[in-house]
C-alpha cells in the first residue's frame, strides 16, 4: 500500500512537529507529508530572520524573551542542551533562540524535500471517490521581492495542484492583525501601531519636539499583547530618558493602558514550595503542577467557567502573589464581582510601571477618538463599569488587540467550514472541533494542529501523535461531549462566563491526551505528581529513522536531559533556582525606597530609586540606573551606579546581578564591576518561632571592590514583592561599619532625577 499523503499548511511549531511525528513515529512508508509555508525558512511568527532585509512579516524582537520556561516551549524529543551545547540554556530564551531550536529539529528530522517555502496555498477540493476521499490542494509560488509584491511586477508562478489523502491545518491563530473599527481613529494625527509592530515602530512613538503639556501614549486592549505593549512602551520611554542619548521630551509622557477585563499580571518567576522548602520557579512549572489538581484521574476541562471556579482562581492569584503586589497587579473594577473569570498577562515589570505612575490603567471600552489638528493631540473616550472617563493629550495610539484566526481557513471550501460550524464572528472559537480541537467526526480527513487561542506546544504534539494514530488506521473518531463544551463556550456571555482561552486547562488537556494514546506520564521522583505538566514527560512511541536505535537511545537522551534539568529547576538551593531568586529580587526592587543609613553613630536619610532601562551590554537582560540621594541641610547629593541582571551566567556576565560604576562623570554608561552578588535559598520568614504564610527572605553577600568591604544584602518578601530590606556592610567578618535600611516610598519617580 502506498503511504498516505498529507498536506501540511504552515511550517511554524505546529507544521514542523506534525511532520516529524507522521514521519519518525509511525512505521516507514506510512505517511508521506509535505509542508507548505509562504515564507522561505521554518518557524512561522517565531522566524527573527526575514527573508529579505524589508519583510513585513517578522515581527518579534529577536531579543525578547518567551513568557513560558524552556521545559514548556520545546517538544519531548529535543533537548534544549542540543541547541545550545556551548553555554549555559537561559530558563526563558530569547526569540531568535526559539527559531534556532525551530531550525534545529526541522534540520535533525524533516527532509528537505518536506518543505515548499514560498509557496501559497490558495485553494483546495475535498472529492470522495468511492471508499476514498481526496483533497485537491492549490497553490502560487510568492513573488520574491516586497517592490515585485507592491507593483504586481516579476513574473508569478502558475497555479499548481496536487492530489492528497488528508490535510492537516497548522498556519497559525494568528494569521491576520485585528483593529476594531473605533470612531474617529482614522482621522487621528498621530501614530496608530498595531502591538505586533511595536519592536520595529516604537522609536515613531516619542514625540520630536517639547510639548506644553503631559503628552499621553494610549494602549488599547487587555490580556497578554495590552500588557507586554503598555511594558513595553514604558520600557522605552524609561530607556529614552535614562540613554546616553537622552531625547527630552520623552520625560512629559505618561502611558495609559485601557483593558476591557480584569486581570492579573504575574512576574516570571513564583514562590513555589516542595516538602516545605519554598523557590522561586518559572511560573508554569508553579501553575501547571499536577499536585494542584484534585485527587484522583485528572480530567479535562471545558466549556463556561463557574463562579466557584473564577473565585477560586482569584484566590490562587492573591495567595502567591501577596497583598502588597495586588494593589498593582490586579487590574479590576471594585464594582465587579471575584466570581468573574480572570485574566492572566505575564510581565515583570507592569506592575511597577503601575507603581511608579509611569502607567496608569482605565478598565473599560473605547468608543471614540476626538482629534486637534492643531495641536497634533486627540481625546480618547473609554466607558466601563464605574462610568466614562476622557483621556487627553493623546499623541499616540497602540492597538494591542490581538489577531484573527479568518485567513487561516480562506482555502477551506464553504462545504467544509459549514461542517465544522464556522463563524466569521467569533475569533474566540472560530470552529467547533473534537477531540481536543484536532478533527472532527464528520470529516476525518482533515486535522487542526495549534489552531487555537493560546496553544501549547505540548498541546501541538498531542494532537499530531492523535492524527497519526487516528489515520494509521481505520479512520474512525467516537463521539464526545466535546463539541457540545464547545457550542455552549460559543454561547456563553463573554464577559461574564468564557475563559481568556476556550482551551485554557493545559494539564487536563494534556493528561486526557496521554490517555486517549495510552502515555504513561514520566516520573520526576517516587511522588508520580511531583512536578509540573511538560512535553517531556509524555513520551509516545519509537523513532523510525536512518538513525535506527541510535536515534531512539539519542531521543532518550534528550528526555533525560530535559527531566534532569526540570529536576535541578524545583530543587530548593540548586543554583536554577537561585537564578529565579536572583530575578525576583532585581525585578522587585524596581521603584523608589526610602533609605535610612546608620554610620559611626550617625543617622541620616535618603532615597535611593531603581530605573529600568535597556540593557546596554549583550551579556545583561535587564538593567537599572540607580539614584542615590542622601538629604542634606542645604542640598541633596546624588550617588549613581548601575546595577545588571544575567539571565545566564558567563565568562563576560560572571553572577546574575552585579553592580557597576557609573562610569565617567556626567554619563550614564556602566563602568567597572564593584560588586557580584551571591544570593542564599530562599526560605521562610519566621516570627515567634513559626513560620509566616506566604512571606519570605533572600539574602545575597559581595565583596565591594571600592571599599573593600564584605556587604551582606537581606531581602524580605511578601508574595513576589519585597516589602524591606536591609545592607551591612562588614570589616573583617564582623564589625559593623555602616548599615542601611529600606522601605517602600509613597510617591511616583522623579524621572528628572538621573
Amino acid at each position: 500500500m502506498p503511504p498516505k499523503k498529507v498536506a501540511i499548511i504552515g511550517a511554524g511549531p505546529s507544521g514542523l512537529v506534525t511532520a516529524k511525528t507522521l514521519l519518525h513515529i509511525f512505521p516507514r512508508g506510512t505517511f508521506s507529508p509535505i509542508i507548505f509555508d509562504t515564507q522561505r525558512g521554518v518557524g512561522g511568527l517565531w522566524r527573527t530572520s526575514p527573508n529579505r532585509a524589508d519583510d513585513p512579516r517578522v515581527t518579534l524582537d529577536p531579543r525578547m524573551r518567551t513568557n513560558l520556561s524552556r521545559f514548556t516551549v520545546a517538544f519531548s524529543d529535543l533537548d534544549w542542551e542540543s541547541v545550545i551545547p556551548d553555554a549555559e540554556v537561559p530558563t526563558f530564551p530569547r526569540a531568535e533562540q526559539v527559531a534556532a531550536y525551530l531550525d534545529a529539529y526541522a534540520q535533525r528530522y524533516i527532509p528537505v524535500e518536506v518543505l515548499r517555502f514560498g509557496c501559497k496555498v490558495v485553494g483546495t477540493v475535498r472529492r470522495i471517490e468511492g471508499d476514498d476521499v481526496k483533497w485537491g490542494v492549490r497553490w502560487i509560488r510568492e513573488r520574491e521581492s516586497v517592490q515585485e509584491m507592491q507593483s504586481g511586477d516579476g513574473a508569478l508562478h502558475e497555479e499548481e495542484s496536487e492530489d492528497f489523502d488528508m490535510v492537516v491545518v497548522a498556519s497559525g491563530y494568528f494569521a491576520q492583525k485585528y483593529t476594531p473599527d473605533i470612531p474617529g481613529l482614522g482621522e487621528f494625527p498621530g501614530p496608530v501601531i498595531h502591538s505586533s509592530s511595536l519592536c520595529h515602530e516604537r522609536e515613531n512613538l516619542l514625540p520630536v519636539q517639547d510639548r506644553d503639556v503631559t503628552a499621553r501614549i494610549v494602549v488599547i486592549g487587555g490580556s497578554m499583547s495590552g500588557v507586554e505593549a503598555a511594558t513595553a512602551v514604558a520600557l522605552h520611554q524609561s530607556s529614552s530618558i535614562l540613554s546616553t542619548n537622552r531625547i527630552p521630551s520623552a520625560k512629559d509622557i505618561k502611558v495609559d493602558h485601557i483593558h476591557s477585563r480584569p486581570f492579573w499580571a504575574l512576574p516570571t518567576y513564583l514562590p513555589h514550595e516542595s516538602s516545605g522548602t519554598p523557590a522561586f520557579i518559572p511560573l508554569d512549572l508553579a501553575m501547571y503542577d499536577l499536585c494542584r489538581r484534585p485527587a484522583g484521574p485528572i480530567e479535562y476541562a471545558l466549556g463556561p467557567i463557574p463562579p466557584e471556579k473564577a473565585t477560586k482562581t482569584n484566590s490562587y492569584f492573591h495567595s502567591i502573589l501577596g497583598d502588597e503586589y495586588e494593589q498593582h497587579a490586579h487590574r479590576y473594577s471594585p464594582s465587579l464581582s471575584s466570581a468573574k473569570q480572570p485574566w492572566v498577562a505575564i510581565g515583570d515589570d507592569y506592575a511597577e510601571f503601575i507603581r511608579s505612575g509611569m502607567i496608569q490603567t482605565s478598565m473599560g471600552r473605547v468608543t471614540s477618538v476626538h482629534s486637534n489638528r492643531d495641536t497634533g493631540l486627540a481625546s480618547v473616550l473609554c466607558d466601563g463599569s464605574d462610568g466614562c472617563k476622557t483621556i487627553d493629550n493623546v499623541a499616540a495610539i497602540v492597538m494591542a488587540t490581538g489577531f484573527t484566526p479568518y485567513r487561516s481557513l480562506s482555502f477551506l471550501p464553504d462545504e467544509v467550514l459549514d461542517t465544522l460550524e464556522y463563524s466569521e464572528t467569533d475569533p474566540f472559537s472560530p470552529l467547533i472541533l473534537d477531540q481536543g480541537c484536532t478533527v472532527r467526526s464528520e470529516i476525518v480527513d482533515l486535522g487542526f494542529v495549534g489552531f487555537y487561542r493560546g496553544p501549547y506546544w505540548g498541546v501541538m504534539e498531542m494532537q499530531a501523535r492523535y492524527l497519526g494514530k487516528l489515520w494509521s488506521g481505520p479512520c474512525a473518531v467516537s463521539e464526545t461531549k466535546q463539541k457540545q463544551a464547545l457550542r455552549e463556550v460559543r454561547l456563553a456571555d463573554p464577559n461574564l462566563a468564557r475563559g481568556q482561552f476556550p482551551m485554557g486547562d493545559y494539564v487536563g488537556l494534556m493528561e486526557s491526551f496521554a490517555d486517549d494514546l495510552g502515555i504513561t506520564r514520566l516520573s520526576l521522583d517516587a511522588d508520580a505528581r511531583y512536578g509540573p505538566a511538560v512535553p517531556a514527560r509524555y513520551v509516545y512511541g519509537g523513532v523510525h529513522s536512518p538513525g535506527g536505535q541510535g536515534s531512539l537511545l539519542a531521543k532518550n537522551d534528550a528526555v533525560g536531559r530535559t527531566l534532569d534539568a526540570l529536576r535541578d529547576a524545583l530543587t530548593a538551593g540548586h543554583e536554577t533556582a537561585q537564578q529565579g531568586a536572583a530575578s525576583a529580587v532585581f525585578r522587585a526592587l524596581h521603584g523608589s525606597w526610602k533609605q535610612i543609613s546608620s554610620a559611626g553613630g550617625e543617622e541620616s536619610t535618603g532615597t535611593l530609586s531603581f530605573h529600568p532601562r535597556y540593557a546596554t551590554s549583550p551579556a545583561y537582560d535587564r538593567e537599572y540606573v540607580c539614584v542615590q540621594t542622601s538629604a542634606g541641610e542645604q542640598r541633596q547629593e546624588k550617588v549613581r551606579f548601575i546595577m545588571r541582571l544575567a539571565e545566564t551566567v558567563s565568562e563576560t556576565a560572571s553572577a546574575w546581578i552585579t553592580i557597576w560604576s557609573s562610569g565617567l562623570t556626567g554619563t550614564l554608561s556602566a563602568g567597572r564591576v564593584t560588586q557580584s552578588w551571591e544570593l542564599g535559598p530562599l526560605r521562610h520568614e519566621m516570627r515567634e518561632g513559626e513560620s509566616v504564610l506566604g512571606e519570605y527572605v533572600v539574602s545575597a553577600k559581595a565583596f565591594d571592590l571600592d571599599s573593600g568591604h564584605e556587604v551582606l544584602y537581606t531581602f524580605h518578601f511578601q508574595g513576589v514583592s519585597v516589602l524591606s530590606w536591609t545592607c551591612v556592610e562588614l570589616e573583617g567578618e564582623t564589625r559593623t561599619v555602616a548599615s542601611c535600611s529600606f522601605v517602600r516610598e509613597d510617591t511616583h519617580l522623579d524621572m528628572d532625577g538621573p
